[in-house]
């Protein structure tokens, strides 16, 4: 097993991640997870990006799952939240990069650490 701390941005950076956005999507993540086979240790949000930690098995590739994570969770929005695309103007819920660095697994509590603690680090400062 493979471990990813991965992240990526909202389109443009538009503060997307707030009021019942925010869990809907960490829920459509965990059940995307599961249903793609993809072990999901945790997720944490700020309003414009999210930060993922995930677990994937040898034969599974990085691009593939986050590109399930990322199509499928935004697809699923749009369709609950109706006027999300008209309102924002905008097409697409996730920018097209992301970022990741893989994880050793005796550094898997650390990570995961800083991925649950996304927004209160931030009101920290």
């Amino acid at each position: 097993m493979k471990y990813y701390h991965v992240w990526f941005q909202t389109k443009y950076k538009k503060y997307l991640l707030i009021d019942m956005i925010d869990p809907r999507i960490h829920e459509l993540l965990r059940g995307i997870a599961v249903e793609k086979g993809i072990e999901l240790l945790a997720s944490g949000s700020l309003p414009d990006h999210m930060h993922l930690l995930v677990g994937l098995k040898e034969d599974q590739v990085l691009s593939w799952a986050v590109k399930q994570l990322k199509a499928i969770s935004a697809r699923k929005i749009f369709q609950e939240v109706k006027l999300l695309k008209q309102d924002l103007r905008i097409n697409n819920f996730w920018a097209r990069r992301y970022g990741y660095k893989e994880i050793r697994p005796e550094r898997i509590q650390i990570a995961t650490d800083y991925v649950l603690n996304q927004k209160k680090d931030l009101y920290l400062l």
